[in-house]
């Protein structure tokens, strides 16, 4: 049987043609198999920061994607808003994309991988502080570690090259050294001083950098189990687990044998140089109450919510539980005598604030012996000196659970006292002794404004509030009433302040305090700035400070919960702003 030739030359064109289809297929196979072999090999896969951290350390905060930090923070209401006025780089939908296939695949500039992959930790090892005449300086060891997800032979030159850049920028010229110690390199900056440095090393795919060789050191002992690591440890883990750090930007921690001596240096940063018996006091008390601390930041309606939780020891909330009892109250009617520009305001929604008082004082008497708790007695008597009360017992038994304290200014020295009367003739009392017997009455509005002797106190009444504050600022009250010119009068201003208000939830907050962000806000714009060209004019354009000073107040709310205090604090760009700040002078 003879085949035509048409159909021989047929099934040839089909075979070949079928077999460059299969070669091609094969060859995308192999493509495609070699492509996802690549991005499993370079898959991020988050390490645990706290095995690089010693156990000792004072604080410990870490941040699993400073690329999610990063894509928030240029999302809030506050960058969208002074981003174009600054010059400053929007997060546009080419960047993002280019992000992504750096933190998934590795591909890109080594810079560019790394800040889109990089895991980042911080530590504080110790903190002392030294008197140096009418301040006190700080001084802590201190150490970033970066978890590059990046080969150590492309990421140092780059990590190299940023710190020495910092060093340079912050310092002026100074000194650089590389040193071999413990099987390790370290590169050193050192200041025209010699008082100030930058330490940088490399383990792996790791860097760590310090403000000091030892606590490089430290950091590099506890990543290859030569010293215990804060990793795996019970107590850190149920705060992570508290503060939800799975979810979170990020998280911070200090642990239960650390947190009383942190809280007892801290206190002077906010209340200044205290007596050598107080700082004694404040450090035996807050060993016999203090637990652990936690921080974790999450975004917030357009802004940045910081959450805090301090624990205290079972026997000390079992005491204070029954007495600081809240009721929630957002906006209580005393914002009616305030100026609409008043700078800050605090709330204290306590249902007893009289009966809280002495179950606090009684508490931590209980905690300590006896000579700390007679201490703890007479430092209650003038613990409200501050806001023109003498006796407290006295005060907070006369007022009804309605209290405000508010500040005019950003520079005013004395807080405004703004409490519901439940005992007049007590008051009045009050002012008699507090005020001196050359007291003086002047007639304001309807109301009798009573000036204390040496004319720095001055107390009113008026629709049922007792007024307590410097005569200036209960003047200005006044007028603001008398205008209807007051902190809620225009729901503008109204919507300022309370931006960021919660709700009551599980536990009501039984303080709260409204406060502008703009400073933090500029700070951290200023600094920005300052690393992205050393020679830009930190000098903000008319329109960027009209949007600084139009940025939403922030809103701190305490409570106490079934183990310790709570914080939230909502603002519009968080704690992150305060640390970029800080990184600025290291």
């Amino acid at each position: 049987m003879r085949v035509p030739l048409p159909l021989i030359a047929a099934c040839s064109y089909d075979a070949g043609t079928m077999s460059r289809i299969l070669r091609l297929f094969a060859i995308i196979l192999l493509l495609v198999l070699i492509a996802t072999t690549w991005v499993w090999w370079n898959r991020l896969a988050k390490a645990d920061l706290a095995s690089c951290v010693p156990a000792d350390c004072l604080v410990y905060v870490e941040s699993n994607s400073l690329f999610d930090v990063a894509r928030t923070l240029t999302n809030t209401d506050a960058w969208r808003s002074l981003a174009p006025y600054y010059g400053l780089k929007s997060d546009r939908w080419q960047d993002r994309w280019l992000t992504y296939i750096a933190r998934t695949t590795g591909i890109g500039s080594a810079q560019a991988v790394i800040a889109a992959r990089a895991q980042v930790a911080f530590v504080i090892l110790d903190l002392s502080q030294n008197s140096n005449g009418d301040t006190l300086e700080f001084k802590s060891h201190h150490a970033l570690i970066v978890e590059t997800h990046t080969s150590q032979i492309r990421m140092k030159v780059a990590i190299e090259r940023l710190v020495g850049d910092l060093a340079r920028r912050t310092y002026g010229r100074p000194t650089f050294e590389r040193i071999e110690r413990d099987n390790s390199e370290f590169l050193k900056w050192t200041n025209a001083d010699g008082n100030r440095k930058l330490v940088v090393s490399f383990d792996g795919t790791v860097a760590i950098v310090g403000n000091d060789e030892q606590s490089v050191s430290a950091c590099l002992a506890a990543r290859r189990g030569q010293r215990p690591s804060l990793a795996h440890q019970p107590e850190m883990e149920d705060m992570r687990a508290r503060m939800q750090a799975s979810e979170a930007l990020a998280f911070g921690y200090v642990p239960s044998a650390k947190a009383p001596d942190l809280f007892s240096q801290s206190i002077p940063l906010l209340l200044g140089r205290l007596p050598d018996e107080i700082k004694k006091l404040l450090s035996v008390v807050s060993t016999k109450v203090v637990g652990t601390v936690g921080w974790s930041a999450h975004p917030f309606s357009g802004g940045i919510e910081d959450r805090y939780f301090m624990s205290l020891k079972p026997a000390v909330v079992a005491r204070l539980n029954p007495a600081f009892t809240s009721s929630w109250q957002q906006r209580p009617n005393a914002w009616g005598l305030l100026p609409a520009d008043t700078y800050s305001v605090t709330n204290y929604n306590l249902d007893d604030p009289a009966g809280a008082w002495q179950v606090l004082k009684t508490t931590l008497s209980s905690q300590v012996d006896v000579l700390t708790a007679l201490v703890i007695t007479e430092f209650s008597k003038v613990a409200l000196v501050p806001y023109g009360v003498d006796e407290p017992e006295v005060f907070l038994r006369a007022i009804k659970p309605e209290v405000v304290t508010a500040r005019l200014d950003s520079t005013s020295e004395r807080a405004v006292v703004i409490a519901r009367v439940a005992d007049e003739s007590t008051l009045k009392q009050f002012v008699v002794r507090r005020f001196g017997s050359r007291a003086t009455t002047q007639k304001l509005d309807k109301a009798n404004l009573v000036v204390s002797t040496d004319g720095q106190l001055s107390a009113t009444f008026v629709d049922g509030y007792f007024l307590l504050g410097s005569p200036e600022d209960l003047r200005r009250c006044l007028a603001a009433r008398f205008r209807r010119v007051t902190l809620d009068s225009s729901p503008e201003n109204l919507s300022r302040v309370s931006h960021y208000a919660g709700s009551a939830e599980k536990y009501p907050p039984a303080v709260v305090t409204y406060s502008p962000d703009n400073e933090r806000a500029r700070a951290f714009v200023s600094t920005l700035l300052a690393f992205r060209d050393s020679r830009s004019s930190l000098v903000a354009p008319t329109d960027a400070e009209r949007l600084l000073s139009a940025l939403p107040y922030s809103e701190v709310e305490t409570r106490l919960a079934v183990d310790g205090f709570e914080r939230r604090t909502r603002s519009p760009l968080g704690l992150f702003s305060t640390f970029v700040s800080f990184f600025s002078g290291t």
